[in-house]
């Protein structure tokens, strides 16, 4: 009997000492200052005021964003309550201290939208914040940032439909997400719409904690279908538009790349014409670059801006910046890669795959930058796409102009394949089109165009 008294009287004493417990950790958490330099956007929140209770807390915090454009500051009021595995807490919009201009739209936007703020504060460290809000539907005119550039009286409205977003910060992430079923764009000439938009990124910390002006993400923005209507005409139709990005760095080698996706799009003219898309499939990649000279590169910039050097000054230094990165970082064999494809179907395919890079050293780079050039492409254009693309827009005549290229071996035509193709290869100084060294035609070329500059 007395052991179930003792136990009794200890889980009462941690229940009556939990809360206090859960609300230290919790102020630690939330009182910490959180900043991270997320490409040109500085974000930090600090909290100004902090009174924590028994069973709960409250406090008043500000959340900066900051870029090259300015400043922008959102006060904001939360009520905390502390729980078993950590604290929920409710937070709005401190609107009486709002420092937006009343004609601005971000000041508009925060004052219409009727945000409902969710957090939670786990004991092992970390916020994850939920953004809801309802539907919105406001006439851009009426704010006058915008009534100055859109220099019209007729109404320009914005339409939203109820929505959330997701912030989640923790010492090795941050997540930013977004969700809204439906966003308009219209006047009485026009309608844009998106259904379905959803973002989303993760940001990874560097290996000593910091979210640096470099830091490696994952994110992607992806729509269920984007239209521009002009009345009842689609002039322009997506359908299931993906954008995908990545950057990663490993030894100071650093990966990017951003793929832009969709299923269907068709443009229509305005004239009866149509060009219509399939599988589109566009990627850019930025590989093995060196990323302690882009951080260098980086900082020289900002030290111009700083300077405020102007005119052929500015040129040279930016020029001879950009040199000493490229040359610190040579050695990688830093490359740009680019993939395009349009339609499956060889006959109908438009496809491009290329990457232009650096091979040699420094010193090679400084003296006889040509020479470290490398550069290997292929391009396919299918025979019927050329027709549909020549049926859409008369006027550019593209097949008699590919037939043009073939005459003089710029291009080769193979009927059997369906696709026009051609192939252009840069390295060791030397230029060959499709197998053929064209080094000496194109340097004349460059001598005719260039009017004696050289």
């Amino acid at each position: 009997m007395r052991k179930w008294i003792i136990l009794a009287v200890v889980v009462l004493v941690v229940a009556a000492v939990w809360p206090v417990v859960v609300g230290t950790q919790v102020e630690g958490t939330v009182n910490a200052t959180h900043e991270a330099q997320l490409g040109e956007v500085h974000l930090r929140h600090e909290m100004l005021e902090y009174e924590r209770g028994y069973l709960g807390a409250s406090g008043r915090s500000r959340l900066t964003l900051e870029d090259a454009d300015g400043r922008f500051e959102i006060p904001l009021v939360h009520a905390v309550r502390h729980g078993l595995q950590g604290a929920r807490g409710d937070s709005f919009v401190d609107l009486d201290t709002l420092a937006a201009p009343d004609d601005s739209l971000i000041g508009h936007l925060l004052r219409s939208l009727d945000l409902q703020v969710h957090s939670r504060a786990g004991l092992g460290g970390g916020v994850t914040t939920r953004v809801a809000f309802d539907e919105l539907r406001m006439d851009l005119t009426t704010v006058p940032e915008v009534a100055e550039h859109t220099g019209t009286d007729v109404p320009v409205w914005l339409e939203l439909a109820a929505g959330q977003g997701r912030f989640a910060w923790s010492r090795e992430q941050i997540l930013v997400s977004l969700d809204i079923p439906d966003l308009q764009l219209s006047d009485d000439a026009f309608l844009w719409r998106a259904s379905d938009l959803r973002y989303a990124t993760v940001f990874e910390a560097d290996d000593d904690g910091v979210f640096g002006r470099l830091p490696d993400y994952e994110g992607g923005l992806a729509a269920s279908r984007i239209e521009l209507n002009e009345g009842e005409a689609v002039r322009l139709l997506l359908e299931r538009p993906r954008l995908d990005a990545f950057q990663h760095t490993s030894n100071d080698r650093m990966d990017s790349r951003v793929r832009l996706q969709m299923d269907h799009a068709r443009v229509d003219d305005g004239e009866g014409d149509a060009l219509t898309l399939e599988a589109l499939d566009l990627q850019l990649g930025i590989l093995r670059w060196d990323r302690p000279s882009l951080l260098q590169l980086l900082g020289e910039l900002e030290a111009l801006e700083a300077r405020g050097v102007e005119g052929d000054q500015r040129n040279a230094l930016i020029g001879a910046a950009m040199i000493d990165a490229l040359g610190g970082m040579i050695e990688h064999r830093p490359g740009i890669q680019l993939q395009v494809s349009l339609n499956e179907e060889p006959s109908r395919q438009l496809a491009l795959d290329a990457e232009l890079g650096l091979r040699g050293t420094q010193q090679g780079f400084a003296t006889r930058p040509l020479e470290v050039l490398v550069l290997d492409s292929e391009l396919r254009l299918g025979l019927e796409w050329v027709a549909e693309f020549d049926a859409a827009y008369p006027d550019i005549d593209l097949d008699a102009q590919l037939h043009a290229l073939a005459a003089d071996g710029w291009l080769r035509r193979d009927a059997e394949a369906g696709y026009w193709h051609g192939n252009l290869a840069m390295a060791d100084g030397r230029v060959h089109i499709n197998d053929v060294d064209r080094t000496s035609m194109l340097l004349a070329m460059l001598f005719a165009f260039s009017g004696g500059m050289f």
